[in-house]
């Protein structure tokens, strides 16, 4: 008898032991970029979705950071499990070009497309600068150190504006800290690439300090476009900020999440199909998310691969992968 109840207390023990072990949470990381920007808000949005769809799994969290390229390191190095980048340097990461020369990441993989970083060289109205040359021996955020931001904004001032490093004054500021700086009169203006409305431009157009989007002629579109394809034609509509009452023509390039390829293949494929299946509940937390959806999950995406629980996912529902992708 005491054999038998020792026995029995033993299976329980064994049996509670491994109910615990399956009821573990994983958790995940979404680095995303300055709380000014759209990188973060979604990031948000994404990780309280998936936690409310499957918190007996998942516990996810976002967390601030300096943007695309840091967000890269992050999950090369294991530091976090998803990030939002821009996609052009996700394909630079993964050939180990350009910025991320020496520093390939050849498993980094795409989740899935989402919306274009928009181009917004916000200036001080009363500046008297009308476009990226005239620039020339001013103050000017290009974004954090580091940032896709920042790349980006020197990749413009260089081909668009004719103007190297020593030309003007760059300066690595958040677009929060950059719109603040504007407003004190410290530097003249900002380059805010994000999904739009962008919070910190929204701040900035709403302040006493009255402001203006440089637009982007066709000449200087082709101009970039010609030098880094992956720039596409996009538009701030009039009434999108405060004061910008006509619709600016600019650039920009299209943002993504992004993963490790050694992440679970079914973890990613709930994540993903979360997103899009309750992609109507999350819709108008933000515009920017109006940009995405299943069927351009995979648009506008250079070529590095899909992770396999992303593309297990869009082959499910029908989407026509391109083979660069898989």
């Amino acid at each position: 008898m005491k054999k038998n109840i020792a026995l029995f207390l033993t299976l329980v023990l064994v049996l509670s032991f491994s109910v615990g072990c399956s009821n573990e949470k994983e958790f995940v990381t979404v680095v995303t970029g300055g709380t000014g920007g759209t990188y973060y808000p979604v990031g948000t949005i994404f990780s309280t979705l998936w936690n409310e769809k499957l918190g007996d799994t998942i516990q996810a969290s976002a967390q601030s950071s300096g943007g695309s390229v840091e967000n890269l390191n992050m999950l090369k190095n294991g530091e976090a499990q998803l990030g939002i980048a821009m996609a052009n340097l996700t394909l630079f990461a993964y050939e180990g070009s350009g910025r991320f020369e020496g520093n390939q990441f050849e498993d980094v993989r795409f989740v899935s497309a989402l919306w274009p970083d928009v181009t917004q060289m916000v200036v001080i109205e009363s500046s008297n600068i009308n476009s990226v040359s005239d620039l020339a021996g001013k103050s000017f955020s290009v974004g954090s150190a580091g940032s896709g931001t920042e790349y980006s904004t020197k990749l413009i001032m260089d081909i668009v504006g004719g103007l190297g490093d020593a030309d003007y004054k760059a300066e690595n500021l958040s677009y929060s800290d950059a719109s603040a700086a504007m407003q004190n009169g410290q530097i003249v203006g900002l380059n805010a690439e994000g999904g739009i409305p962008t919070s910190s431009v929204a701040e900035l157009a709403a302040s006493r300090t009255k402001v203006k989007i440089l637009p982007f002629s066709d000449e200087e579109y082709k101009a970039i476009n010609d030098a880094a394809p992956y720039y596409g034609r996009f538009v701030v509509p009039a009434g999108t900020y405060s004061g910008i009452e006509t619709d600016i023509e600019t650039v920009g390039v299209k943002s993504a999440l992004i993963t490790n390829a050694n992440m679970d293949e079914e973890t990613v494929y709930n994540l993903t199909k979360t997103i899009f299946e309750y992609y109507g509940e999350i819709l108008g937390s933000h515009k920017a998310l109006s940009a995405m959806g299943l069927d351009q999950a995979v648009e506008g995406l250079p070529p590095v691969p899909l992770h396999k629980g992303a593309l297990r996912y869009y082959e499910e529902k029908g989407i026509d992968v391109p083979e660069h992708l898989k």
